[in-house]
């Protein structure tokens, strides 16, 4: 997409992101817009260690990154979003709120956080597994789109290849589930 394009992020009740998305896109078609438009939600890849799963050979599946989140690229200035989709998010009983920064009334996600996620999901809009090792206490990334991020990690469960991550969105702090495969852990 062009530059400049904004992020919004709606919180959606649970299980709702795929019908929030396809009414979005709907909704926005009827009124013909000049700009570009894409709903998506974030998904991460997790290890299912199930007996069905391995039969299939599809121990990875992808789940939603942050549940109850959607998130609406577009070119299309906050303004103009909140007067054009305000009434639309009012009367849907999917969507909650459309998040933004505190008492202020800037809606859109700042362009650090939205670079840091634009990096993690290297324009695929999925957190990828990522690899690597433990010395001690320290986790060292050795591939996949964590590498350089070990600061993000706050905990690491290496029976079920999960890493929890910290990130910021909207000024403040959210957990998402990663998959993470420690391929060696040795004591310091």
């Amino acid at each position: 997409m062009d530059e400049p394009y904004f992020w919004y992020v709606l919180y959606v009740r649970t299980n709702a992101e795929q019908r929030v998305m396809k009414d979005l896109s709907q909704a926005y078609a009827k009124r013909g817009f000049g700009y570009g438009f894409e709903p998506f939600c974030p998904e991460s890849e997790i290890y299912y260690r199930g007996k069905q799963a391995r039969q299939l050979g599809k121990q990875y599946r992808k789940r939603p990154l942050f549940p109850n989140y959607v998130f609406v690229e577009t070119q299309m200035p906050s303004d103009e979003f909140l007067k054009e989709f305000s009434a639309y998010v009012y009367n849907s009983p999917d969507i909650v709120r459309v998040l933004h920064y505190g008492g202020s009334s800037n809606i859109a996600l700042d362009d650090g956080e939205r670079k840091r996620f634009e990096y993690l999901f290297k324009g695929k809009r999925c957190l990828e597994r990522s690899e690597g090792y433990i010395v001690g206490d320290k986790v060292t990334i050795t591939a996949g789109p964590l590498v350089g991020q070990e600061g993000l990690i706050t905990y690491v469960n290496r029976h079920n290849r999960l890493a929890v991550i910290t990130v910021e969105m909207f000024g403040g702090k959210i957990e998402a589930k990663v998959a993470l495969e420690i391929v060696q852990k040795t004591e310091a």
